[in-house]
């Protein structure tokens, strides 16, 4: 079918020719994966941590521990249902679709490629949809990756519609959160702030 009568051909012109260069710093290898131990040590680090674990000892018994889903860019497990990747931005030769599968993460970039087309609009969004088998405690910890990895980034985590505060690091963080749920389906949501980060992995533990 042709195009809609108010679209019409203009012969435009680009008289200069654009530079081609594009440099960018090297992203350090990090895995998805983490270990509940290494998740425990973070959360026991977190401001906050003295106030729950005397409210909720269990949290502190890392033998309680029970991963009952995970996701990230190449799988899901367990209980994890769906998970949707919002304004993730692929940049050739960087972040293209195919190297954010084979290396398991997901781009979220901010500013400095305006030249390539970005719109830089700091809109990144990451739902992890997942099925708690009982009303319980849980552990749900997002491991993340800013970049470059000495900048700063800051994203929202929210259980389902329930937010835990802006978050901001830099380098690749284990961040616990954690919850109370109702036996069911939840949404744990990261929602870009400021900063480029990829996204590696998010891991639910039943406590």
């Amino acid at each position: 079918m042709p195009a809609d009568k108010k679209f019409r051909l203009q012969l435009l012109e680009s008289r200069k020719a654009q530079a081609s260069d594009r440099k960018r710093d090297r992203v350090a290898r990090a895995k998805p994966e983490t270990s509940a131990r290494a998740v425990l040590r973070s959360l026991k680090e977190t401001a906050g941590a003295e106030d729950i674990l005397e409210r909720v000892p269990d949290f502190g018994e890392l033998a309680l521990w029970q991963e009952i889903a995970y996701f990230s860019v190449c799988g899901k497990s367990g209980s994890a249902r769906w998970l949707d990747i919002w304004d993730a931005d692929h940049f050739d030769g960087f972040t293209d679709m195919q190297r954010c599968v084979n290396d398991c993460r997901a781009w979220f970039s901010a500013d400095g490629f305006a030249t390539w087309g970005s719109a830089e609009t700091k809109t990144g969004r990451v739902n992890c949809y997942f099925n708690a088998p009982a009303a319980a405690n849980y552990v749900c910890n997002a491991r993340l990756q800013s970049y470059p990895a000495t900048a700063r980034a800051v994203v929202e985590c929210l259980i389902d519609n329930s937010s835990f505060g802006p978050l901001s690091w830099s380098g690749t963080i284990d961040q616990p959160h954690p919850c109370t749920l109702s036996a069911g389906g939840h949404h744990f949501r990261i929602r870009q702030v400021s900063g480029s980060f990829f996204f590696l992995s998010l891991t639910v533990y039943r406590v």
